[in-house]
């Protein structure tokens, strides 16, 4: 893969900040309510967690703009450089769907800091009395709470240095998009497989929905490499064998299973490769590759692509 392939995609890095309305659990906090604190168990063994001085309820809008800013960006896009790199021809798109989300943000926002004094109290009387001094001790001012959640984030183009030669690390980045690109469609076909068709007799037409979401997303990234179009086309022919409406069962269910286990669960995989131990649940903090994993990358040039490619490791 060349470094052209920076011309086809403009970077979005997220910088979304949240408050978690916790301080951390102090032994004197427990001494105060009759707690002897010198049974704790030392702190190389346990430490006290954390004390909650507004309700979980108060922040979960923060939590999902978070996430569905993530998703948005991962439904076209793959992560890359600690950001995510989206189609040139999609980041007009996803860039306005951004701005929308942002405002919500900001609206929450508002109306938190409008309403913080009532949630705050509302907190300390929905707990045990005893502790309503521990939790006033350790409330943040509304100025700590506003600076604390933020939502931005910056599209930026990326050019190659003309002082580094082509071996330089930015190189060798960009030839892991397609891997890591593979690796977030087998989680997500191991996830679609495993919440809806893993031990099924049938299945509704919202179980279609991760199926459509992955082509998509293959479809935005083909120019990645030449292995993309024909999978995309397999998942087309798969759907299009499907009745218009109805329960999905039989020999449907079954290609349908099969598409998800044999091709887009091994993507990138070697054929003779066990399906590698992976977070089923969206990537987890970062969503990077956690394991080492080998991708095939496709050869460039006029070499026919029937001739083995260079096999590439990373250990992330």
């Amino acid at each position: 893969m060349k470094l052209t392939v920076l011309e086809e995609i403009v970077l979005f890095i997220l910088d979304i900040r949240l408050w978690t309305g916790r301080k951390k659990l102090k032994e004197e906090d427990l001494a105060l309510n009759g707690i002897d604190t010198h049974q704790l168990p030392p702190g190389t063994l346990a430490s006290l967690g954390s004390k909650k001085i507004i309700s979980s309820e108060a922040l979960a809008p923060f939590q999902a703009m978070k996430r569905e800013a993530e998703k948005i960006l991962l439904a076209t896009g793959v992560r890359f450089l600690g950001g995510y790199a989206v189609p040139t021809d999609k980041a007009a798109e996803v860039e306005q769907r951004l701005i929308a989300l942002q405002t919500d943000f900001q609206a929450a926002k508002s109306q938190l800091l409008q309403q913080y004094d009532a949630q705050v109290n509302s907190w300390i009387d929905a707990n045990p009395p005893q502790w309503a001094p521990i939790i006033r001790a350790a409330i943040d001012s509304v100025t700590t709470v506003d600076k604390a959640l933020q939502f931005g984030f910056t599209p930026v183009a990326i050019q190659p240095s003309q002082a580094l030669p082509e071996s330089d690390p930015l190189q060798e980045q960009t030839q892991g998009l397609y891997g890591q690109l593979c690796h977030e469609i087998r989680l997500m076909a191991r996830t679609a497989f495993a919440a809806s068709y893993a031990g099924k007799g049938s299945i509704t037409r919202k179980a279609l929905r991760p199926l459509v979401a992955m082509r998509e997303k293959l479809s935005a990234l083909a120019f990645l490499d030449q292995q993309i179009p024909p999978l995309i086309n397999s998942i087309d022919e798969s759907l299009s064998h499907l009745p218009s409406s109805g329960p999905i069962a039989g020999n449907d269910l079954n290609l349908l299973a099969g598409l998800l286990s044999r091709q887009l669960m091994r993507m990138g995989l070697p054929v003779d490769q066990q399906i590698e131990e992976e977070d089923p649940l969206g990537f987890g903090d970062s969503g990077d590759i956690m394991n080492t994993c080998t991708v095939t990358l496709a050869a460039s040039g006029t070499q026919n692509p029937r001739q083995p490619a260079t096999a590439l490791q990373w250990d992330f």
